[in-house]
């Protein structure tokens, strides 16, 4: 599904409104099939970057009288969406896995370590435009160990230009997207 202006990280949950016949037709396709579907801001992939986007389980789905629908999609993992099978009434790619570029050495997982703990110093400054569920949030990332996922959940959470977003979930290196998230926050 492309929608412009949405990046859509694993571990996060999208709330949708499924209204365009295509997406009805995409919709009902995932339901009787694996119940899964990825969204992407892209409509095309470029030649200079690659066409990343969150791949979702469809949790719920709730079809409305008009034939419209209202859904939430969990994110599970970021794909790349280059090879396309068909493009009409709506895009149907290849998924493949985004696998972090970089090998865990000694020195990789260090440096890691230490852009994860600058991160977290500047969430705790953030003021809390939220009440007491912001506090929550930023208790249960203080304690995450899967770096992926504190890296998903911050991105987005906290980030909030689109290009952003989607620079960071394209990255592969873990480290460069740890260095993103710092440098964006």
């Amino acid at each position: 599904m492309v929608l412009p202006q949405t990046v859509f990280f694993p571990h996060h949950l999208l709330p949708l409104h499924i209204f365009e016949p295509r997406y009805r037709t995409m919709l009902q396709q995932a339901l009787e099939g694996s119940r899964m579907f990825a969204v992407t801001s892209l409509s095309r992939p470029s030649s200079h970057s690659p066409h990343i986007g969150g791949l979702g389980l469809i949790r719920s789905c709730v079809l409305q009288p008009d034939g419209t629908s209202n859904l939430v999609l969990q994110g599970l993992a970021r794909v790349r969406l280059d090879h396309l099978l068909q493009t009409s009434p709506f895009i149907i790619a290849s998924p493949e896995p985004v696998e972090d570029s970089e090998p865990s050495t000694p020195g990789a997982i260090a440096t890691q370590e230490a852009l994860v703990a600058k991160i977290l110093e500047r969430i705790e400054n953030i003021e809390n435009p939220a009440g007491p569920s912001f506090e929550d949030v930023k208790k249960f990332i203080r304690h995450l160990e899967n770096h992926h996922a504190f890296v998903d959940l911050i991105g987005g959470c906290f980030l909030r230009d689109p290009k952003i977003r989607q620079t960071v979930l394209q990255t592969t290196s873990l480290t460069e997207r740890l260095r993103l998230l710092l440098h964006s926050l």
